[in-house]
């Protein structure tokens, strides 16, 4: 391949990226603005609200939540109410107890992530090591968002 064409293939794949994570931006906005409007009011345990840096306090955040159920996967979608910018999925493995955690910023990107099992502290995990379970998320959300009937 010539440097040209090189050049111009390298920008049209940087471009289509762009706009793809754009659209899951736009989804998940709608989304956002969907839960808080009619999610029902609900509260992020205090010492998730700690750990992901919601709050400095060791209390409870206040939220308004969409929960989805596939099987023994129980997933929640959750919009802090102090400040809508916050946003937490949260995915829970009713068969081994465990919960995966992340915030994301209102735009779809990931901020922070923890895992954790019922009953123990919840452990930090690398933006790098969280990013294939939490693209899975995001799709997930988003495709909800995008699909008939849903966030309007």
């Amino acid at each position: 391949m010539k440097k040209g064409k090189a050049v111009w293939w390298v920008i049209a794949v940087a471009m289509a990226s762009i706009l793809s994570a754009h659209g899951e931006a736009n989804s998940l906005a709608k989304l956002v603005d969907a839960v808080f409007r009619d999610g029902p009011d609900s509260m992020l345990p205090a010492h998730l609200s700690v750990v992901l840096g919601i709050s400095r306090l060791e209390q409870k955040t206040a939220v308004k939540q969409a929960v989805m159920r596939d099987g023994h996967i129980v997933r929640t979608f959750n919009v802090c109410t102090a400040a809508r910018t916050d946003i937490v999925f949260i995915t829970y493995d009713e068969q081994s107890h465990s919960s995966k955690a992340y915030l994301v910023s209102s735009a779809g990107a990931l901020r922070k992530a923890v895992s954790f099992q019922a009953g123990a502290p919840a452990n930090e995990r690398s933006l790098a090591d969280a990013s294939s379970d939490f693209a899975n998320e995001l799709k997930f959300w988003t495709q909800l968002a995008n699909a008939p009937g849903g966030a309007k």
